[in-house]
């Protein structure tokens, strides 16, 4: 039987898009277009982990004024819940570009761009996710 994994993420967004990136075949969610997230570790709280992981993923280094826009549950391939994830957004003045070469853990994403609302990717794994990000971008 799996732990229950708490998780954490951030959604960024410049004006009218938001950055997703597609997952590594190898990683869970594999190929899938998602936001720079993983696991809460031991002490930290979900917004401190979602910034950690923002930068180990993606390079980005976020400030620390996270709002909560959501929580989602996570499921495994057979659709049984196997924990949460806490989604948090951070709306950015400047166009952050993820450097995954430079990130420590950048070889969990083959690419990241960002979308508009029109072009979000449709994937039945994260569709709740979708939807938390079409209310962001109304």
């Amino acid at each position: 039987m799996r732990k229950f994994r708490k998780s954490a993420g951030v959604i960024i967004k410049h004006g009218d898009e938001v950055l997703l990136c597609k997952r590594s075949p190898e990683e869970s969610l594999p190929n899938h277009w998602s936001i720079p997230a993983g696991g809460i570790e031991s002490g930290e709280s979900p917004g401190q982990a979602a910034i950690r992981e923002v930068f180990e993923e993606t390079n980005i280094k976020l400030s620390t004024d996270l709002d909560l826009v959501g929580m989602i549950d996570t499921k495994n391939d057979e659709g049984s819940k196997m924990g949460m994830m806490f989604v948090f957004l951070q709306e950015t003045k400047d166009k952050e570009e993820p450097d995954l070469d430079k990130a420590s853990h950048g070889k969990e994403h083959t690419s990241c761009k960002y979308f508009k609302k029109e072009d979000l990717p449709k994937q039945k794994r994260t569709e709740e996710l979708r939807n938390i990000i079409k209310k962001i971008l109304k």
